[in-house]
């Protein structure tokens, strides 16, 4: 089983295919599986390299929120990639991987040629105190399910009150997905990761500002969480970035439409290659 050291935690890694490294990361709950439906079409071109998050899959889950900072994650992955002998790579990820990408980029400059980051807001979203109240209490009484009935239940208890994602909630087969993606994921990892929100940390939102590499950004025009705002101000702090919402589109991007999400990435790698500006805006259906 491939994997690096971090400290003391284990890092699993996946590699596939050939060429200029692309590195992804994985969002929150996730694991080297979320990219699944990437693998063919971006091996064929590039090194793809996935692995599971502290916490996640088959990588170290330790007890408490010190180890899920953002600080933290950030170098795990600068620790996969120079285990791997990795100079410079293109550098991504969703959601909770899309805030360490981010982190990383600011970083770690020199080793990023390109960024993509998606369904992130990057710090920007304007404040809601009344939705930051509801989401706390449904937080705190998500760890008690957690901690008390285990990971199983926990998804059940989201598909029951309709807060899981809406594709789930609509089709029985995914529902029976998210319970095993759930059986597998620890409760070290879930408590530890929600209550650091890496993706929230003050220093990523100035890191915005310093980033001189192509990026991409992408997010759903139906993001459940409303990260929608944040992430046009993300893209308007990045200078000479490109923007693409895909329309109907929850969080998730990736795996909820691959068919607008593998050209939107290997074209925007194709324009950074060519030497080519990436700005602009698109909305896409």
């Amino acid at each position: 089983m491939p994997v690096c050291k971090s400290g003391d935690i284990n890092i699993y890694y996946e590699i596939y295919g050939t060429g200029f490294p692309l590195v992804l990361t994985h969002g929150f709950t996730g694991s080297i599986e979320r990219w699944a439906q990437q693998v063919k079409d971006f091996s064929a071109k590039y090194q793809l390299i996935v692995y599971d998050a502290r916490g996640h899959g088959l990588s170290s889950a330790p007890a408490g929120k010190e180890n899920y900072s953002l600080d933290i994650l950030v170098e795990d992955l600068h620790h996969l990639l120079t285990h791997l002998g990795v100079d410079k790579a293109y550098v991504g990820g969703l959601s909770m991987g899309g805030s360490v990408s981010l982190g990383y980029a600011a970083r770690h400059p020199e080793k990023v040629t390109a960024l993509l980051i998606f369904d992130i807001d990057g710090g920007f979203q304007p404040i809601d105190e009344e939705a930051q109240a509801q989401s706390a209490k449904l937080q705190e009484e998500d760890e008690r399910i957690a901690m008390e009935r285990g990971m199983v239940d926990l998804a059940r208890h989201k598909i029951a009150t309709g807060t899981a994602s809406r594709p789930i909630l609509q089709d029985e087969a995914l529902q029976e997905e998210y319970l095993k993606q759930m059986a597998m994921f620890s409760i070290n990892g879930y408590i530890g990761v929600q209550r650091a929100v890496p993706w929230e940390t003050e220093w990523q939102t100035k890191a915005a500002e310093s980033i001189n590499v192509p990026c991409l950004i992408i997010i759903g025009g139906d993001d459940e969480f409303g990260l929608n705002k944040g992430a046009k101000i993300l893209h308007e702090h990045i200078r000479g970035s490109r923007y693409i919402e895909i329309k109907g589109c929850v969080h998730g991007t990736a795996r909820w439409r691959p068919d607008v999400f593998n050209p939107a990435v290997l074209d925007f790698l194709q324009t950074v290659e060519k030497g080519k500006s990436v700005a602009g805006e698109t909305v896409v259906d």
